[in-house]
């Protein structure tokens, strides 16, 4: 059996991919949907792996400031995951007595764990196609991917992403 040597630095880690995201571990960091912060985020992305941000829920002005705050924590890649929402048609019909009437088994449990309860906000449709614009502008690299039946109806127009009017659905494309 021939000894592998030691002085040289191992391979494992060295993949298409890994040189595609610029990381040293192809490691990705999931990006925990509602539960992302910039600190995990960019820890993941400074230990050498991607770090990953969830921001489905938020605002494009929301985003552009979570990018501007990983930015500031590291210089590394990270991503910001994005899907097309599938929501429940009735979230945009539900007001405060339907929020009131949800969060009252929980509210017990959230203030004895010394937790704020959380306030009523009316919905405010989140499109998608400014959620990656906002990305895009942050120059970000973008990887789509259709990961769900639902997604693929929209998929072609978010995809179209490059300013030579080819549609990237489903491929990499570095902005």
């Amino acid at each position: 059996m021939k000894q592998q040597s030691t002085s040289s630095s191992p391979q494992w880690n060295k993949t298409r991919i890994s040189s595609s995201l610029g990381i040293e571990y192809l490691i990705i960091q999931g990006p925990r949907g509602g539960l992302s912060t910039q600190r995990f985020t960019a820890t993941a992305s400074n230990c050498g792996g991607l770090g990953s941000f969830g921001a489905h829920g938020l605002r494009p002005s929301a985003i552009k400031n979570v990018i501007s705050e990983i930015r500031a924590l590291t210089p590394k890649p990270f991503a910001i995951n994005l899907w097309v929402s599938m929501e429940d048609e009735g979230a945009g019909t539900s007001g405060g007595e339907a929020f009131a009437r949800s969060l009252a088994p929980l509210a017990g449990h959230i203030q004895a764990l010394g937790g704020t309860l959380p306030a009523y906000e009316p919905y405010v449709p989140i499109k998608f196609e400014d959620q990656v614009a906002r990305c895009k502008g942050a120059r970000l690299q973008l990887h789509l991917r259709n990961s769900a039946k639902g997604d693929a109806r929209r998929m072609p127009r978010a995809g179209n992403l490059d300013d030579r009017g080819n549609n990237n659905a489903g491929r990499s494309h570095r902005s």
